[in-house]
């Protein structure tokens, strides 16, 4: 992925929000001009696949039969995929070029929270590597990583406010709207939750 030009992330969903994400992180730190397309509309658009472009499908199941479709196209046309799967041995794991397993088990919610974190933390991974390989300095590489492993520590410290965020929840549960907001990387974290 080192001579990558152009990175394309296909996704659905949750993956897609996760996507928007990695399209910042992309840009902002590996310097690759980077676009993200919903899987449904990825083989209906004919996109361009130029050499040097890689496509990056990402799925928490490894089925979604869209999110397939476009891995099938963009090997058509000769890009280079890469998949982003929880399940191992999934119809996208096989079918991609070369691929990154999630390992973070089965989501019991409708909330796909453990898939959105861990993809993120995945892309944010690739695009702090391709960035160190590309232009950015060891050291600040080094200073990324040292972030992201302090995260299970600053969500410690939010779960240990559990009490007064459920009060939070309580007197806020029965509003007719929510409005999320976002800016930069935070934008499609607030497309997720809402």
């Amino acid at each position: 992925m080192t001579r990558t030009k152009r990175l394309i992330l296909t996704a659905c969903g949750t993956a897609f929000h996760a996507s928007l994400v990695g399209e910042f992180l992309f840009e902002r730190l590996a310097r690759i001009p980077t676009e993200t397309e919903y899987a449904s509309e990825f083989r209906y658009r004919n996109p361009i696949i130029e050499d040097g472009t890689v496509v990056i499908s990402i799925s928490q199941s490894g089925e979604t039969a869209d999110t397939l479709a476009a891995v099938e196209q963009a090997k058509e046309r000769g890009a280079t995929v890469l998949g982003i799967v929880n399940v191992v041995g999934s119809s996208i794991a096989r079918a991609t070029d070369a691929g990154i397993y999630l390992h973070v088990g089965p989501e019991i919610g409708v909330a796909s929270t453990k898939a959105f974190t861990a993809q993120v933390a995945v892309l944010t991974m690739l695009a702090i590597e391709l960035g160190r390989r590309r232009h950015i300095g060891s050291d600040e590489a080094d200073r990324y990583i040292d972030e992201l492993s302090r995260i299970p520590d600053k969500i410690s410290r939010i779960l240990e406010q559990s009490d007064h965020i459920k009060e939070i929840a309580s007197a806020n549960v029965d509003q007719n709207n929510w409005l999320f907001l976002g800016r930069g990387p935070n934008y499609p974290v607030g497309l997720e939750g809402a």
